[in-house]
């Protein structure tokens, strides 16, 4: 448990790193000269976007790191949010912040997916 403890803190500090570091280059190319030419802005528009969508999946990331530490930190990490049944050490392993077992996650998706 120590060891992805460790491990989420580490991908926490990064991922805290990545955003601000998206933050900052956003925040610079706020003040950048506006483009006269359309392919030009239509490249800054695009490279926008596409920063925009790297810091909104990185703090969705980060939202997913902080509640598996404090599940950690709580004694309920591991354990299914929909079962209460203990969630296989090799889909912690994959993916240290699943909330649920693959059966239960699989229940969900296909529900989704009849929506």
């Amino acid at each position: 448990m120590r060891s992805i403890k460790h491990d989420l803190e580490e991908q926490r500090s990064a991922l805290n790193r990545s955003i601000k570091s998206l933050g900052t280059s956003r925040d610079a190319d706020a003040g950048r000269e506006i483009v006269k030419d359309p392919y030009g802005a239509a490249s800054q528009t695009h490279d926008d976007e596409v920063a925009a969508t790297m810091a909104d999946r990185r703090s969705r990331q980060l939202q997913q790191v902080t509640a598996a530490l404090e599940d950690i930190n709580a004694g309920r990490y591991g354990i299914c949010r929909e079962c209460d049944e203990p969630i296989a050490k090799a889909r912690l392993k994959v993916m240290p912040f699943a909330t649920r077992c693959v059966p239960c996650q699989a229940k969900l998706e296909d529900l989704r997916q009849a929506a």
